[in-house]
């Protein structure tokens, strides 16, 4: 398996994912970038804003992605999706650090529905920790998790 750059070509069968995704965790779909992205033009208007890289396995197929940008000397990563047969195999992992060798030396941040623990507990495990938490008009409660790195100039 690889990590890459995401280019166009991509954007259906990364669509297709992301609702296969959604169908198994519903809750996700309360989180920004999920309200943002509803349909294929929405994800390519994403494309052209952020910065996505994917897993590719060995026979071609993408089996996760991530999406993230940078602000303010903070890296956003807004989504991390991993096709459910391919779950617990380290690929939301390297997906993750490869987003964050992008931007090295500054702020990560990702959110999570409090009512996820295993993203809780997967975020944790990568060195994040809750920072802040807001509470959605659903009354489900979103936590920012942050990772603080030594910015060198």
């Amino acid at each position: 398996m690889i990590i890459t750059n995401v280019d166009e070509y991509d954007l259906e069968i990364i669509f297709d994912l992301q609702g296969a995704v959604f169908q198994d965790e519903p809750l996700l779909t309360n989180l920004a970038y999920f309200k943002e992205v509803i349909t294929l033009d929405d994800l390519k208007k994403s494309y052209e804003k952020y910065d996505f890289l994917k897993a590719v396995e060995d026979d071609g197929s993408i089996s996760g992605i991530i999406c993230g940008y940078e602000t303010n000397n903070t890296v956003s990563i807004l989504a991390v999706i991993v096709r459910k047969e391919r779950r617990n195999k380290g690929i939301g992992r390297k997906l993750v650090f490869a987003m964050e060798h992008l931007y090295p030396n500054i702020r990560c941040e990702i959110q999570s529905p409090n009512s996820m623990p295993k993203n809780i507990a997967f975020y944790e495990s990568m060195g994040y920790v809750k920072c802040r938490q807001e509470k959605l008009s659903n009354n489900e409660i979103i936590s920012t998790f942050e990772k603080l790195r030594e910015i060198i100039d």
